[in-house]
């Protein structure tokens, strides 16, 4: 038996005992060489695998083994890895996640262990047994790690097995908790300050500013600025850093200073305390509401160059009303 033979198996049999899945519900995939992958069969139940259950199939999805039949969700595993990095899929169907999945159009998680690591997560309509448009699932797999389909499960990526099924499993708790708080919270939204989240206002004109031109570098600084919930937040945390915002296709970078949760200075330039960097790709879909920065720096799709994510998280209020507010000024 191959070693992603045995991983199959070992996972399988995990995510069965995590009743993450249940009976003949689910599939996994991962790759298996140039334009090789390996998936479970048709009607392989995950808790019981053996090496005659799991089919190795060609970039078209046929079986190198002409007997043995693919799971019906294999064009969206191939759909997968041809537009993610993904090197293993694990599609199942979390009872939790379902149930959320039916009354909400995404999830968003409670704790800041979940927010740093799955962030908030798409549902994807679905109104057929098995997913028969795997281009949305894909579109959102490229910013978030995991995605939840309505009334049908989730889709879960990671460079191994065990990455795609943490996160999986991490989703079912973080829905658990969260069926948990509305049983016994006020049905109102409040910050986790104790008041109610202050709205954020679009921007107020229509103009469209060039990525990290200088006009939208202003912008960012003065709604910031003239936003009471941010001075607020910045104030209450300390929030005295530099940090510098770096564009790699670009090699264009901006600092911005904050003093005692304001920003004071703004200068084109390197040499904040901390530095994120990425490229215009995954600014965009900061800037563009796609991922949080948080997550995309935790996922490695923005990088954090200089300084310790441990330090910058201790402003992680104040720095996530920032991104919200920045996230309505339109860029192209």
């Amino acid at each position: 038996m191959t070693k992603p033979e045995r991983e199959i198996i070992r996972w399988g049999k995990l995510l069965f005992e995590r009743r993450l899945i249940s009976g003949w519900g689910g599939n996994l995939s991962c790759r298996a060489g140039k334009d090789r992958f390996l998936i479970t069969g048709q009607h392989a139940s995950l808790a019981f695998l053996a090496a005659k259950d799991l089919v190795r199939i060609d970039a078209a999805g046929k079986p190198l083994k002409k007997q043995q039949r693919a799971s019906s969700e294999t064009p969206m595993h191939l759909a997968v890895y041809a537009g993610t990095d993904a090197q293993a899929i694990v599609h199942v169907h979390p009872p939790m996640v379902l149930a959320f999945s039916l009354n909400h159009e995404s999830f968003v998680p409670v704790s800041f262990e979940e927010k740093y690591t799955i962030g908030e997560v798409p549902i994807i309509a679905q109104d057929t047994p098995t997913v028969t448009r795997p281009e949305n699932v894909v579109e959102e797999l490229k910013y978030h790690p995991v995605v939840i389909i309505k009334g049908h499960g989730t889709v879960a990526i990671g460079k191994t097995f065990q990455e795609a099924f943490l996160l999986t499993d991490l989703l079912e708790e973080a829905v658990h908790c969260q069926f948990s708080k509305e049983r016994v919270s006020a049905p109102a939204a409040v910050s986790s300050g104790g008041r109610p989240a202050e709205p954020v206002s679009a921007a107020r004109n229509g103009e469209r500013y060039a990525l990290f031109s200088k006009e939208h570098m202003q912008a960012l600084v003065d709604s910031a600025n003239q936003d009471a919930q941010f001075r607020s937040d910045g104030a209450a945390t300390g929030l005295t850093t530099s940090l510098t915002l770096f564009l790699d296709d670009a090699e264009n970078a901006w600092t911005v200073k904050f003093v005692d949760g304001a920003i004071s200075e703004l200068r084109h330039g390197d040499g904040g305390e901390f530095m994120i960097s990425g490229n215009a790709e995954w600014w965009n879909a900061v800037f563009s509401n796609r991922i949080d920065a948080f997550l995309a720096t935790q996922q490695g799709k923005l990088k954090l160059k200089r300084g310790e994510l441990a330090q910058l998280s201790r402003w992680y209020k104040p720095f996530q009303r920032a991104f919200t507010i920045w996230q309505t000024i339109p860029v192209h």
